[in-house]
């Protein structure tokens, strides 16, 4: 892919969305399938799946410069015992974040992830914002 029609990286801007509902949105494609009786484990694993493609893409922004995380991603799903399945969901995620998500420079730090009793996921998590982007104290 060649570099000449790139767009310059947007601007980074905080999103006054809770992160978690941005992660839903982010996942939809990945996290649509799950249903009330998805088992609690397949539903942390989707989140983990969706959770680490937008760390690596989060990081990789120049605001946060450590490109090697997205990189080591592309190189494990790029070997032969990557699954076909998890490689369709990386490029969908990907398209995803570049139109949608692409000046959040928000990190997902600890999170968890609970079914309430109508089945309804919740997921609880906690934004990791990038040090020069952190208003300095008054």
């Amino acid at each position: 892919m060649s570099n000449h029609h790139r767009q310059p990286p947007p601007k980074p801007v905080i999103p006054q969305r809770k992160i978690s509902e941005t992660i839903i949105d982010f996942g939809a494609p990945l996290l649509n399938d799950l249903r009330a009786d998805t088992p609690i484990e397949v539903v942390r694993a989707s989140f983990n799946i969706a959770i680490t493609v937008w760390n690596a893409h989060v990081l990789a922004m120049p605001v946060w410069n450590v490109p090697n995380v997205l990189a080591q991603l592309q190189t494990l799903l790029k070997t032969p015992e990557a699954a076909p399945e998890l490689v369709r969901v990386y490029h969908k995620l990907t398209a995803r974040r570049r139109k949608l998500f692409a000046s959040d420079p928000r990190a997902v730090g600890e999170w968890n992830v609970s079914m309430d009793r109508k089945g309804e996921v919740k997921l609880r998590s906690d934004a990791r914002v990038p040090p020069s982007l952190i208003p300095p104290a008054k």
